[in-house]
């Protein structure tokens, strides 16, 4: 073989070896793009239940619950957020299930787990302070969640079931009334990513307690709502339209004051629907749990839990800005203003930021850097231990307390700051 083609053929390998490299690099990009915009019905379940006790008295953590027969229970569990602190809700299956079973992909059983009581290698023994529905037996598997409440109307205060028009069609929500209501004052409650409404009622109790109505909606693609564009996620950008459309229902009701409250990527879209909505002329505050404030670094954290280069990620927004993979935005995610810098200069109403250093699943740079950015206007607090949106669960009393003392305090929305 002559030199020449000797060189032509290695030529060749190495061209070939690049591409086979690019192409399996935005083959990654191209998932990791798919599954922050895709719906996922929470078909993980990583939680086993070992074995359920009857009896035990705990030592500490709270009162357990009670079995048919009168006796306190508690259970052995063992999986990713087993130990989680604070109060916890358990959503599970029966065993042998397959995810996906009954209705939707969504875990039939519920049930109220208190604090941590004992640890056995990689099992926790907590309390269980009630069980909603479902039977709580071994072999069962679930998930762990903060959301505790099952209905809004648990939390002792009338109840209105509503639909609202949005610009796919209505979507559910639900009107809390306090029992002292100050007229003309609203809050809308925005849930986050691939949870449910139900993540938003353990938040109401402040706002009836300062008379606020409270409006819970839901937004698209939620189980049983209009799908959105592509039947994905559009990052909050496109669900700030759905809490636009909801403010324009508490308008039609009386509305004059909104506060909005958002979790996690529906923090996303109260941030954006304050900076931009139509109807942020009402609005007198903003309050954020665990938000999603900087989706280009969670997009690169997540890149590296799964030891992949940051860069796969900034590949992966490429691909959705351009449209290359579909989102909820049929002209593209604009990446660019979904970070914290920018989301803090859409801020010119009071804002109270809650977030913990131990939240793994949207860590609280972006939460800090938006604070740092509007001293001004944000308040920051966190509580250490917690996990994503879990500050109320680890320490109800303090969250609570804080989100009252915010929004008694909010002026009229004539203010705005600068």
């Amino acid at each position: 073989m002559n030199t020449r083609r000797a060189l032509a053929i290695a030529g060749a390998s190495v061209v070939g070896v690049a591409a086979a490299v690019t192409a399996a690099a935005t083959g990654l990009a191209a998932h990791l793009a798919r599954v922050t915009v895709t719906v996922d019905r929470g078909l993980e379940r990583p939680i086993a239940v070992r074995r359920v006790v009857s009896g035990e008295v705990p030592a500490s953590g709270g009162p357990a619950g009670e079995s048919s027969s009168g006796e306190s229970l508690a259970v052995w569990i063992s999986g990713d957020g087993a130990a989680g602190r604070g109060r916890q809700s358990l959503l599970f299956d029966a065993p042998g299930a397959m995810p996906g079973e009954g209705t939707g992909a969504a875990p039939q059983g519920h049930a109220r787990l208190g604090p941590v009581l004992a640890r056995n290698g990689q099992d926790v023994l907590r309390a269980v302070e009630r069980v909603d529905s479902g039977e709580l037996v071994p072999g069962v598997t679930g998930r762990m969640v903060g959301w505790w409440y099952t209905a809004p109307e648990e939390l002792g205060y009338r109840v209105e079931e509503i639909s609202y028009e949005t610009e796919l069609g209505p979507m559910t929500a639900w009107i809390v009334h306090p029992k002292r209501a100050r007229k003309k004052r609203w809050a809308v409650h925005v849930h986050g990513r691939g949870a449910s409404p139900a993540e938003t009622f353990r938040g109401i109790e402040p706002f009836a307690r300062a008379g606020i109505t409270s409006m819970i909606i839901s937004y698209r693609n939620d189980l049983g709502q209009p799908a959105g564009v592509n039947g994905r996620y559009g990052m909050g950008i496109s669900e700030s339209r759905d809490v636009d459309a909801a403010i324009a229902e508490a308008r039609s009701r009386g509305a004059e004051r909104v506060t909005l409250m958002g979790w996690s990527m529906g923090g996303t879209a109260s941030l954006l629907a304050v900076a931009r909505g139509i109807h942020r002329d009402v609005l007198d505050g903003i309050v954020l749990e665990s938000p999603g404030a900087d989706w280009p670094g969670i997009l690169r954290e997540k890149a590296t839990d799964h030891r992949l280069p940051t860069w796969i990620a900034d590949l992966g927004m490429s691909l959705l800005e351009r449209g290359t993979v579909a989102s909820g935005e049929p002209g593209g995610v604009d990446f660019a203003e979904l970070r914290p810098e920018a989301l803090a200069r859409g801020i010119d109403v009071p804002a109270l930021l809650l977030a913990s250093p131990n939240d793994r699943f949207v860590p609280w740079h972006g939460s800090r850097v938006l604070a740092a950015e509007r001293p001004d206007l944000v308040q920051f607090v966190s509580i250490p231990g917690a996990g994503h949106v879990r500050l109320w669960n680890a320490d109800p009393e303090t969250w609570e307390q804080t989100v009252l003392g915010f929004v008694s305090r909010l002026p009229k929305p004539g203010w705005r700051g600068q």
